[in-house]
């Protein structure tokens, strides 16, 4: 998975004149930057504060083989704030320990295998598991980016629904990272932060 901080010069406006069948990515603002979903995404809740935003989207989801293709759509509700730095907010990996018994409580399995990455500023965590009761499979993703006093934050979570009889031996977690992509140029930061998750 990428996960892009860049410098960004204006506010970028969400994509409104392309239907969202045929948008390749979609653009929201996202404090003095913007938010890009690459993919064929459809916007359903879009709330743009100045020290916060609220988005939810979906897209269709299709892997496996031409012979045999899986097909399914993914469901995500992400958060931004805006607020002081401190030490604590910005150790994403303590705060997720901190919840993960909570997590598991309300039947969340979470995987033991993380995918962490940090680069300068920017941190990354990335949590992938299973839920039942429907079965639905998830990535939870956390960024913060510490810019001077202020503290970026971004926590995704997408759920992964209606996938058609996958074969038993799919690898859902290499599946799922591939379309939770997300580039978020953010006030006059620039830094590259890449993993293979």
């Amino acid at each position: 998975m990428r996960v892009v901080l860049a410098a960004f010069s204006a506010m970028a406006a969400l994509l409104s004149a392309i239907p969202a069948q045929a948008q390749t990515a979609v653009q929201v603002p996202l404090f003095d930057g913007a938010l890009v979903i690459s993919g064929e995404v459809e916007v359903t809740e879009s709330v743009v504060e100045l020290d916060a935003v609220v988005v939810s989207f979906w897209r269709p989801v299709l892997f496996g083989t031409s012979e045999r293709p899986i097909g399914g759509r993914m469901d995500c509700r992400l958060g931004g704030v805006c607020e002081a730095y401190s030490d604590a907010l910005f150790d994403i990996e303590q705060r997720y320990m901190d919840s993960r018994e909570r997590r598991e409580q309300s039947g969340l399995n979470d995987n033991r295998e993380r995918d962490y990455a940090e680069e300068g500023p920017v941190r990354r965590l990335l949590v992938t598991g299973i839920a039942h009761q429907p079965v639905r499979r998830y990535v939870l993703t956390y960024i913060a980016l510490r810019e001077g006093d202020a503290l970026y934050e971004v926590r995704m979570n997408c759920e992964f629904k209606y996938l058609h009889s996958p074969p038993s031996d799919t690898v859902f977690a290499a599946v799922m990272l591939q379309y939770v992509d997300l580039a978020i140029p953010v006030a006059g930061t620039a830094s590259n932060l890449q993993s293979n998750g």
